[in-house]
């Protein structure tokens, strides 16, 4: 039983939050993150370290986003027309609506940038299952939707880039059955093209980023003291990186859309741009296949690869006193002061804490809040392993080789020691007795000041780099509990500051780790990280902003060629109505016999509308023979065909006949021409009852 214990203080002190599969291949590809930070943080502030809030970053770009996009409409015409016209003028303006327009391209970009490296990391750092749920699934939401909004926005420049984004959404968009009529029809010519589906469109842009805006709340709905924008000086840095960027390479249009062009090449945005490279090699059932199927598997991962649920902190009522410092102190909303339930402490306490096991993410914080030990984590009780420590310390006293006790967070430094839980003997850290922990934010004030007392020659914490805490704000309130500047703070008459150590080291610093516990040991302090000096800072905030918009600007501008078979197209269209008769015909014995008596006439007549024929010939040649069906649910509806085929450039004679009457033999409307074609081009032959066969 005894093991079984220490097994599962083990098993919660390593992260008594949910465990998820795929735990080591996650944890090697988060050590490039890791590293990043190490690099970065010799040479950088965290308060300019871009890649430790991703998430802010990402935000403060969509804000700077919708701002130029808001005033760009002072000079943006939202007509398919006049759109394009009005985005090339602002190049003739390039300090104010150039500008703006750069800015506004390139924060999307960045928006999305960080977005993705925002998802990466915490996807590799297993900040997704359990608790954590609701922001992991709002989280791929919101970048669906920024998504979205940037693949819209081209569409409203009507550029080449605009042509083919119509043509790709009209491609998936049809696949399913909303429209009546195939949406890629509105876009064979640029006579056909729909001047209110443009509007449509300009209107979802302009309103989709307050529903992006929700999204994002309900985000963080589950985040104490979250940061959704960044601070001054990284807002400052964002907005100066996104506009030396939009000075130094301004966006520019590619040629305007003209719908009958195939093939062109074409600078692509291929952060937002990048299902266009997919080509017609994917069917758009295929695409929505891949879309829906990846959909799904990212929205359900807090589930499918959740391995373990976590243990939640719990209260002990009779021991709260209503104090309210978890409450204060829980990075996740977790706990909240309800009406005491005991009738009798009620009348000295009103409220009691209370944790909502939804929310919480067992990293123990609130454990260390509390200096009546009113608030646990179930598996791993504070005052079994104070009394584990003691009896550690006594057996190292009696042994006559008294020793130092080491606090260390399972997502630090750390992580991975070989650690006898029965003894706390850790082979790597000599002259130590470590006890794994799930935060240093865990580390009660009063345990310090127990083992200090109890003979321990000096207590080391081993803590996660305040910028990258696995539970946000682990290092910063262990350093305001030993600093005396948050409640409970250890008591400086019963401890010298200068007895307890702390490291803030990250999973990949191993080494570090066993040098400062060894200094520590020796009576030195280990050596305090490097501050950055300004110049240096200044140096690296510039290389990091350099690097950071090259790579978004090289992958907003990587030419692509849009995909086209050689040689000209032809494309034949109609939407055309069928005759509407009468077809009779006389019923079987064994109907009448089914009929009333009275109901029972041997001849029944229904209505119905006769397929629309088709027939193409090229050069004599026949091309096409096809009947199509009419459209609708009762099927008395037009029928519509768009029918392309490749042709070699040049001359051609084109016999186009179509028929609309029960008689197959009869041809009401023939039309035979010749025309040039050209490579790369299309060529459209469009009939309707109005206006006949029409070439564009």
């Amino acid at each position: 039983m005894e093991h079984d214990a220490i097994g599962l203080a083990s098993e919660v002190a390593h992260g008594g939050e949910a465990r998820v599969r795929g735990d080591a291949a996650l944890r090697a590809l988060e050590r490039p993150f890791l590293a990043l930070d190490r690099a970065l943080g010799r040479v950088l502030p965290d308060a300019l370290n871009p890649f430790l809030q991703t998430g802010a970053v990402a935000v403060t770009a969509i804000l700077i986003a919708v701002i130029s996009g808001v005033l760009l409409l002072f000079w943006y015409r939202p007509s398919v027309h006049l759109a394009y016209s009005s985005v090339a003028a602002m190049s003739d303006s390039p300090a104010s609506a150039g500008l703006l327009r750069s800015l506004h391209r390139y924060s999307s970009d960045a928006a999305i940038f960080f977005a993705l490296v925002h998802a990466a990391r915490l996807f590799f750092e297993r900040r997704f299952a359990g608790a954590r749920w609701l922001a992991w699934v709002t989280g791929v939401l919101s970048l669906v939707v920024v998504w979205v909004l940037g693949w819209t926005g081209y569409w409203l420049v009507w550029d080449v880039r605009g042509k083919y984004v119509a043509l790709e959404t009209a491609r998936l968009l049809d696949v399913l059955p909303i429209f009546a009529d195939p949406m890629g029809r509105s876009f064979l010519f640029d006579e056909g093209i729909n001047s209110l589906l443009f509007f449509v469109v300009f209107f979802f842009h302009m309103l989709a980023p307050l529903a992006l805006a929700f999204v994002l709340w309900l985000h963080l709905t589950r985040t104490a003291r979250a940061r959704f924008l960044t601070r001054l000086p990284m807002t400052i840095w964002v907005l100066g990186t996104l506009a030396i960027l939009s000075v130094a390479y301004p966006a520019t249009n590619a040629e305007p859309a003209k719908m009958t062009a195939r093939g062109e090449s074409f600078g692509m945005d291929w952060w937002y741009l990048f299902p266009l490279s997919l080509g017609p090699g994917l069917s758009g059932g295929a695409i929505w296949a891949i879309c829906l199927v990846g959909g799904a598997l990212a929205v359900s991962a807090p589930w499918t690869m959740r391995k373990r649920v976590g243990r939640s902190a719990v209260v002990e009522p009779a021991r709260c006193n209503a104090c309210e410092q978890c409450y204060r102190d829980c990075p996740y909303e977790a706990i909240s002061m309800i009406p005491r339930a005991n009738p009798v402490k009620r009348e000295k306490y009103a409220t009691e804490a209370f944790v909502d096991p939804a929310k919480c993410v067992s990293c123990g914080i609130c454990v260390a809040s509390c200096n009546s030990i009113g608030t646990d984590l179930p598996g791993f009780p504070l005052r079994d392993q104070r009394q584990q420590v003691a009896s550690w310390l006594d057996a190292a006293k009696s042994g006559g080789d008294p020793s130092g006790v080491a606090f260390v967070c399972a997502q630090s430094a750390g992580a991975g020691l070989e650690i006898d839980p029965a003894t706390g003997i850790c082979r790597e850290l000599p002259g130590w007795r470590v006890l794994e922990v799930p935060c240093a934010g865990w580390v009660h004030s009063m345990s310090i000041e127990l083992a200090l007392r109890r003979g321990a020659k000096k207590v080391l914490i081993a803590s996660c780099p305040p910028g990258s805490c696995h539970f946000r704000e682990g290092p910063e309130f262990l350093d305001q509990h030993l600093a005396g500047t948050r409640p409970p703070a250890i008591r400086e008459k019963f401890v010298a500051r200068d007895s307890v150590e702390v490291v803030y080291l990250d999973r990949g610093s191993k080494r570090e780790l066993l040098k400062a516990a060894g200094a520590a040991l020796e009576g030195a302090s280990p050596s305090p990280a490097a501050v950055p000096g300004r110049a240096l800072a200044g140096i690296a905030s510039v290389a990091v902003a350099f690097v950071t918009s090259a790579i978004i600007g090289v992958v907003s501008d990587w030419g692509h060629a849009a995909h086209a078979s050689p040689g000209a197209e032809l494309v034949v269209t109609f939407k055309h109505p069928g005759e509407r008769s009468e077809v009779c015909r006389d019923r079987t014995p064994e109907e009448l016999a089914q009929l009333p008596q009275h109901m029972r006439q041997a001849k029944v007549c229904e209505r119905a509308r006769a397929a629309v024929r088709l027939r193409v010939s090229v050069d004599g040649e026949r091309r096409v023979d096809q009947a199509y069906s009419p459209s609708g649910i009762w099927s008395d509806g037009s029928s519509v065909a768009v029918v392309p085929f490749g042709l070699t450039p040049g001359e051609h004679v084109i016999r186009v006949e179509i028929g609309d009457s029960h008689d197959p033999d009869e041809w009401s409307h023939v039309s035979e021409q010749t025309i040039e074609f050209d490579e790369r081009f299309r060529r459209v032959i469009a009939f309707d009852r109005a206006s006949g066969f029409k070439l564009h």
